[in-house]
């Protein structure tokens, strides 16, 4: 029996940019709950990282600017917090492109697919690769978006731009395709890297805050990047969707695999709308599955802690 659509697409990981003082005294919401190791400096000089890694083979990307961009320039405008997300598939990177634009090119109106209006398309994969400190080479492909911003190739875009988009546009997932084996790249099988003070086992779910009028439109968008059909979810406060996604390695969140995907909503309060304001659409929460906890606990009270949710 072949696989639904969806549960070639999963999670990979997602990038929390931290200033400076913080990268380098880490604070207690993070240390108190994560094991987190050392990355390195990207290739161009510009960033570099620490991680945080996951029994089910995502991680978060701590990321922090080091020298004026010269790679990674969609980042280059976002403040410190969840600035994006990355997903990952069984497939290879150009089976999955080939995928993911033959839906955003879906012109059906009944269709759940298509791109929304939003003027949305990927670039062509892009190899990269490094040799570990062992010497063992690490390769994959990055896939990112595209935008188009015209009315007439994007006529959905929430507008005006400025106040959606205020520090550019990043509000469609990019892909990361492993060409060697994912435990090269993402070491979650190494002894003791995965475990946590806090119990916590992988990404449970992305929470993506669009604007009221754009759910639909949005919805489309999403649906086209994963392959998954929209489905009600539930949230008491807003009105949201969910997109199904699988996880890396599933045994990990078995437990949960029904519950793994992405959560697009609208605003739920003024925080959502303040968050849009200053942030733009895109990336609103993470949450990350701990079994056994009693009820749901973000990371911090205020500011970037209380994007990162803690949930059983």
């Amino acid at each position: 029996m072949s696989k639904a659509p969806y549960e070639h697409y999963a999670h990979d990981h997602v990038i929390l940019m931290l200033d400076t003082p913080e990268f380098e005294n880490l604070p207690t919401w993070l240390t108190d709950n994560f094991n987190i190791i050392e990355g390195g400096t990207h290739a161009g000089g510009s960033t570099r990282n620490k991680l945080i890694i996951f029994a089910d083979g995502t991680y978060i990307e701590l990321l922090n600017w080091i020298a004026k961009p010269v790679e990674f320039f969609d980042w280059a405008g976002k403040a410190p917090g969840l600035i994006d997300f990355a997903l990952t598939s069984t497939q290879s990177a150009h089976e999955v492109f080939d995928a993911v634009m033959k839906r955003l090119e879906s012109s059906s109106s009944s269709s759940s697919f298509g791109d929304g209006g939003l003027g949305v398309r990927f670039k062509d994969p892009l190899n990269g690769g490094r040799k570990r400190k062992d010497g063992k080479q690490v390769e994959w492909y990055v896939t990112k978006p595209r935008f188009d911003s015209d009315d007439d190739g994007a006529p959905n875009v929430p507008r005006p731009q400025e106040s959606y988009f205020p520090m550019g546009r990043l509000d469609t997932p990019f892909f990361c395709h492993d060409v060697t084996d994912r435990a090269l790249r993402v070491p979650y099988l190494e002894p003791g890297i995965a475990d946590h003070p806090s119990g916590a086992k992988g990404i449970l779910s992305v929470e993506v805050v669009v604007p009221q009028n754009k759910l639909e439109s949005y919805a489309k968008l999403y649906a086209s990047a994963t392959g998954s059909e929209p489905e009600a979810a539930k949230n008491d406060a807003t009105t949201a969707v969910r997109l199904r996604l699988a996880s890396p390695d599933p045994e990990a969140l078995k437990e949960v695999q029904d519950r793994v995907g992405i959560d697009l909503r609208m605003p739920a309060d003024e925080a959502d709308e303040q968050w849009i304001r200053e942030r733009g659409v895109g990336i609103r929460a993470l949450k990350i599955y701990v079994p056994g906890l009693s009820k749901d606990r973000p990371l911090d009270g205020t500011g970037i802690g209380s994007s990162v949710v803690l949930v059983s």
